[in-house]
C-alpha cells in the first residue's frame, strides 16, 4: 500500500486555497493499481465486473465430499474391480456422489489469462485378504531364491489405487462427465489384455499405497524366512490440478467436478512409454480380497488471473 509523505501544517505558514488544494490532493486517488491498493481492503461485490477482470481471484467454492463418519465407525469399502476395463467409482457418502456442482452457466468460466486450481483430499484406508499380491497371474511380485531351496514371492510395493478428477463442461445437468486434460481414465487397451494409462495422462492423479510388507533376506538376495504384511491404517491423502487458459485454452463453463477412484494398478512398462495399468494378479482375486475404504474429504477449487 503506497503511503502519503507530507508534513504537516505549522505556527507560521501561509494557508491558501491552492496549497489547501494541493494538500488534500494527496488523497484523491484515480488510477487504482496492484501498486497502491489491496484487493482485501475492498467489498468486491460492490465493484463491477470482479467476476471477469482485474482482481487477483474473483471466484472460489468448495464442497465436502465421501461419508462424515469422524471415528471411521462404518466406511464407505471400494471392492477391488474384477474386470477390464472397469467403470469407476465416484467418490460419494456409501448411497449417493458427492460433487461440487452444479454451477451456474458461466459461474466458473475458463477466460483468456484465466488459471483453474483444483485441490482435493481424502481420509482412507487400504484393506486386504492373504496376499493377493502373490498370484500368478499378476505384476506385484518379485521372485527371489528362498534358503529353503525354494522360490519366494515378494510385493514390489508398488500397487495402489488410483484417484483422479473429472469434469462436466457440457451442462448443469450433470451427466456428461470425462477426464480433465492431461489425465486418463485408465481404460486405454495398450498391450495385450492389460488396460491403464500412462504417467503422461496422470496429471490429476492421486496414487494410494495398496499395502506394505516386509521379510527377512540374507544380503538382500536369498530369501531366509516368509513374508509379512503390515496395516497401513487410515491416512489423508491429497492432489491437485492446475489448468493454464494461456496453455490449454478457454473453457466456455465448468458446471461440476468430482473425484473417481479405480484399481488396484501397477506400474507396466512397453517400449519407451511407462503406464500404470490394472492388475490381473488382482482381478483374479477377486473383488473382496482388495478393497478401500475412505470417510469424508473436501474439494475446492479457486481461479485467479495471470495478469
Amino acid at each position: 500500500m503506497s503511503r502519503i509523505n507530507r508534513a504537516s501544517i505549522k505556527d507560521g505558514d501561509e494557508i491558501t486555497a491552492g496549497g489547501l488544494n494541493v494538500r488534500f490532493g494527496d488523497f484523491s486517488q484515480t488510477d487504482l493499481n496492484k501498486f497502491n491498493h489491496r484487493d482485501a481492503a475492498y467489498d468486491l461485490p460492490q465493484f463491477e465486473h470482479t467476476n471477469q477482470r482485474g482482481f487477483l481471484a474473483p471466484i472460489a467454492n468448495q464442497v465436502t465430499i465421501g461419508k462424515q463418519d469422524f471415528y471411521h465407525g462404518a466406511p464407505v469399502s471400494v471392492a477391488g474391480q474384477t474386470a477390464t476395463p472397469s467403470t469407476p467409482y465416484v467418490v460419494g457418502d456409501g448411497v449417493s456422489p458427492t460433487v461440487l456442482g452444479p454451477l451456474g452457466v458461466g459461474e466458473l468460466a475458463i477466460n483468456a489469462g484465466d488459471v483453474l486450481r483444483v485441490y482435493w483430499h481424502l481420509n482412507v484406508r487400504s484393506q486386504f485378504i492373504g496376499q493377493p499380491w502373490t498370484n500368478a497371474a499378476g505384476r506385484d511380485y518379485y521372485e527371489f531364491t528362498h534358503s529353503g531351496g525354494s522360490a519366494q514371492k515378494v510385493a514390489t510395493g508398488a500397487t495402489c489405487w488410483v484417484m483422479y478428477l473429472q469434469w462436466d463442461i457440457t451442462s448443469a445437468a450433470l451427466t456428461n462427465w470425462t477426464e480433465v486434460p492431461l489425465q486418463g481414465d485408465f481404460a486405454t487397451n495398450f498391450t495385450g489384455a492389460l488396460y491403464g494409462s500412462p504417467l503422461s495422462q496422470t496429471t490429476a492423479t492421486t496414487a494410494i499405497p495398496c499395502w506394505v510388507t516386509s521379510h527377512d533376506a540374507n544380503g538382500g538376495r536369498e530369501m531366509t524366512g516368509g513374508e509379512d504384511s503390515e496395516g497401513l491404517g487410515w491416512m489423508g491423502v491429497s492432489g491437485c490440478y492446475y489448468y493454464d487458459s494461456s496453455i490449454a485454452g478457454t473453457v466456455a463453463s465448468i458446471y461440476g467436478l468430482r473425484l473417481v477412484i479405480k484399481g488396484p494398478m501397477h506400474p507396466f512398462h512397453v517400449t519407451t512409454t511407462n503406464y500404470l495399468a490394472q492388475t490381473p494378479g488382482i482381478l483374479n482375486e477377486g473383488g473382496t480380497n482388495v478393497i478401500l475404504q475412505h470417510t469424508v474429504g473436501q474439494l475446492g477449487f479457486i481461479k485467479h488471473r495471470t495478469a
